[in-house]
């Protein structure tokens, strides 16, 4: 796993201006990948732990939407394990050519806000990628909604769209979709 920027802490807060160097305001995200090759970016502020697990590990769960795997006991915690690809339109892990017996789980959760009730926990949801790239930052006058991406080309699947809060341009001059974590996280608890 390739690290561009440091790992985000447990609770990372939205960025600041570095007014040492007057730099503009960053934020971290994870790249993963998912559907064999399709990058996307995880706001740092959504992210929990990324682990590896089995399938074995998964307990299955009967009459639930086909992207939930099941369940995985995590630290003393029941967690819903959900394929982020299938769940966002595309073919299950099972299906997919290079199909796995161990998988890449990226545990998220909405991030913390001062109104949230102590005794209700947010809810927690291990999503299942094909690989984690590598953690990036990019500057936040840099993160743009699809429609100003002009003069990119951009092809996005319309089961997508929904849980896209925009995009960015990496080094190479490549567009980078963007995930709402949240949205992702509350489609699939009201699935």
């Amino acid at each position: 796993m390739n690290f561009e920027t440091a790992m985000p802490t447990d609770n990372f807060t939205s960025p600041l201006e570095d007014t040492s160097t007057g730099s503009p305001p960053e934020e971290q995200f994870l790249k993963v990948i998912v559907n064999g090759g399709l990058p996307l970016l995880l706001p740092g502020a959504n992210l929990v732990e990324i682990m590896k697990l089995s399938i074995g590990q998964v307990v299955p769960m009967f009459q639930m939407a086909p992207w939930v795997m099941g369940l995985y006991n995590w630290r003393g915690e029941m967690l819903w394990v959900a394929d982020l690809g299938h769940f966002l339109g595309f073919a299950p892990w099972y299906n997919q050519a290079e199909a796995a017996t161990r998988h890449t789980v990226v545990v998220i959760k909405p991030p913390y806000t001062a109104d949230q009730p102590a005794d209700e926990p947010p809810p927690t949801l291990g999503l299942v990628v094909n690989a984690v790239e590598a953690m990036v930052a990019y500057p936040t006058p840099a993160l743009q909604p699809l429609s100003a991406a002009s003069g990119q080309s951009i092809s996005v699947e319309p089961g997508l769209l929904p849980f896209l809060r925009g995009c960015c341009v990496d080094s190479a001059d490549r567009p980078q979709l963007i995930l709402d974590g949240t949205a992702v996280l509350n489609a699939m608890a009201q699935a």
